[in-house]
């Protein structure tokens, strides 16, 4: 039986007939499939677009790692909006000593529980010196069109004895002579919450699941438990028209820097620290730097501001009132 090879681009015939006389059945005939020009065409044409299309996506989104440990990291990031603007320019590439950023770090306190009257430090002392250090190398590198978004670990003291794994996250930027940092995750346990279905140890979070919230211009975080941040002169909340955000600080990092500066000048004479009856420092409280002083009545109106903003207690607000005209 003899078997005919038919070559042809389209698709095979259910029967092939020869000068309209003989029929062959389907099963004598082998197809072999010619490449079509027109079809490769079209498919390099299509995929030459397609991948045109992914790598112009891909460099408007494209992150920067500067650093990275298992959840941890300091990435560089296209710079977001806000919602029907656009956001300025910021101020980068910019050289910060991580020494200033330690002592600025290491000083942000927040209230967490709206009643709470003890503050508790954002960073602990060895998450300050880890973001002291990638921050200062991300706003070297950075440019005017990237922000600066991180997420860092680190336990706490529970609420009865021992601590807890949380994570704080977050994006900064720095403008108009500011470090400015929007809180998104703010001491989020990095416990999940499948923990005791495992008899021995825990997971780590599936991130893909759970991935680190960093924060936005256009969108205001909300924390639980509600949470609010101590504000003073040198660490204040970013507000425009009138509205404040609670989860944006404006952190003066020359106002560190200055004080850390002035403290050792008088050689052989030790810090000056506190006497065991003296008052704490609270929201609101004027702390001396190189500028101009706040008059009394500046203070008073931020005062009042800061209690408006339910960000500090009606107890606080009347001591810290006092406290200010009894100055007059």
């Amino acid at each position: 039986m003899r078997t005919i090879t038919l070559r042809s681009a389209s698709l095979p015939p259910a029967w092939v007939g020869v000068g309209g006389t003989r029929r062959l059945r389907k099963s004598h005939v082998r197809y072999i499939p010619e490449p079509s020009c027109n079809g490769h065409g079209l498919t390099l044409v299509l995929a030459l677009c397609l991948g045109l299309a992914q790598a112009a996506t891909s460099d408007s989104n494209k992150t920067l790692e500067v650093w990275k440990s298992v959840d941890q990291f300091v990435v560089l990031a296209p710079q977001d909006a806000p919602v029907s603007d656009a956001a300025p320019p910021n101020d980068q590439p910019v050289a910060i000593e991580p020494a200033e950023l330690a002592a600025a770090l290491g000083q942000l306190r927040v209230y967490e529980g709206r009643n709470s009257q003890k503050a508790v430090p954002l960073f602990e002392a060895d998450a300050t010196e880890k973001m002291a250090t990638q921050l200062g190398n991300a706003l070297r590198r950075a440019t005017s069109g990237q922000d600066i978004l991180f997420a860092i670990e680190m336990r706490t003291k529970s609420a009865l004895f021992g601590t807890s794994p949380v994570s704080v996250a977050g994006r900064v930027f720095y403008q108009n002579q500011r470090l400015n940092m929007i809180i998104g995750e703010l001491h989020v346990s990095t416990v999940p919450a499948e923990y005791k279905t495992y008899p021995i140890g825990y997971p780590k979070l599936d991130r893909r699941l759970h991935p680190h919230q960093t924060g936005r211009r256009s969108q205001e975080a909300r924390y639980d438990p509600v949470a609010r941040f101590v504000t003073s002169d040198d660490v204040n909340l970013y507000e425009r028209g009138g509205k404040v955000r609670t989860d944006w600080l404006v952190i003066d990092i020359g106002a560190f820097a200055k004080r850390n500066q002035s403290a050792p000048e008088t050689p052989g004479v030790p810090h000056a620290t506190k006497s065991p009856g003296a008052a704490p420092e609270n929201v609101g409280a004027a702390q001396a730097h190189g500028g101009a002083s706040p008059s009394i009545e500046e203070r008073l109106l931020r005062l009042k501001h800061l209690r408006e903003q339910d960000l500090i207690t009606e107890e606080e607000y009347d001591r810290k009132r006092k406290e200010i005209l009894d100055q007059l």
